[in-house]
């Protein structure tokens, strides 16, 4: 009989919180047909259906909705299992940071940099990944923290009794140009037509998000031609004040460059997009220095 890879649950995790086959592969990297095939071996190993094939959109079969609980408590108890044995070979504790790109250069380091001192005898590890894979870090207990821009994509996931959410900051995302020689903005709503766009790539999380918030909705009036698209906000704000084209930035990411007048508001006719960013974390850990980082942030928040 063939054994049982860790790999397949995973996979299985993935078409449950994309609700996609072509989605889950994508965010698998795999090959649709390849990540069909896993989900099959999964299948032939539990010896029944877990996707109902007859219905669409991806529907799960009862002993899939059933299933699905468990194969969050395999995944977690295997990861957790190994950071434990990790632990007992290691002379110093590890604490690890999950965290989309942005929020590990714009966010994080100014915040955890006041309690290195009080955290001596830790390593703090810093880990940067798309939103997906932060999530499945926490599950599975190989990161104690996840920090993100709060999403209705992952929110369904962290409703959960073990999970612990705490609002730590807000910011947004601010369409933004490079300016003229007299300090107005190079592109922008009747400056240029089509106004030129630097776009975050689809299936990244602000490219979701604007799509979702602005350029799928009825009110959006201007036309864009995309220049190029790039999944990270660093690139996209090195192309911006390069000056070619227009592109929405977290503010976070953009302070200094406002300030030295490399980068402007493209428009006060194009919104700008709110967000929180949320912390998160499980409700027991095996490191008291976690307790002690979630209150420092509790008591930021409540500062602020």
């Amino acid at each position: 009989m063939v054994e049982l890879e860790l790999k397949w649950l995973e996979d299985f995790i993935a078409l449950v919180e994309f609700g996609s086959f072509s989605k889950a592969a994508e965010a698998r990297m795999v090959t649709q047909p390849a990540f069909g095939r896993r989900i099959r071996a999964l299948e032939s190993w539990l010896g029944f259906d877990l996707v109902d094939r007859q219905k669409y959109p991806t529907t799960l079969t009862p002993a899939g909705e059933e299933f699905t609980a468990k194969s969050y408590d395999w995944v977690e108890q295997f990861y957790s299992t190994r950071a434990r044995m990790r632990d007992m070979v290691t002379s110093t504790e590890r604490l690890t940071f999950v965290a989309q790109h942005s929020l590990t250069v714009s966010f994080l380091p100014q915040k955890i940099e006041p309690l290195q001192s009080s955290l001596s005898n830790i390593c703090i590890r810093i880990e940067a990944n798309n939103l997906h894979d932060c999530l499945n870090t926490l599950m599975s207990e190989q990161g104690d923290f996840l920090l993100c821009y709060h999403s209705p994509d992952i929110f369904p996931q962290l409703e959960r009794d073990n999970i612990m959410s705490l609002q730590v900051g807000t910011d947004q995302l601010v369409p933004v140009s490079a300016p003229n020689a007299a300090g107005e903005p190079l592109f922008g709503p009747g400056i240029d037509k089509p106004v030129k766009l630097l776009n975050y790539t689809g299936e990244s999380f602000f490219g979701r998000l604007l799509q979702r918030e602005y350029f799928s909705s009825v009110k959006q009036v201007t036309t864009f031609r995309t220049q190029c698209e790039n999944s990270f906000v660093e690139g996209l704000k090195a192309l911006v004040v390069a000056g070619n084209g227009l592109a929405w930035l977290p503010e976070s990411a953009i302070g200094s460059e406002l300030e030295r007048g490399q980068l402007v508001r493209a428009s006060e006719a194009l919104p700008s997009i709110k967000l929180k960013v949320m912390l998160y974390r499980k409700l027991t850990s095996r490191l008291k220095e976690v307790d002690i980082i979630w209150d420092y942030f509790k008591v930021l928040e409540e500062g602020s």
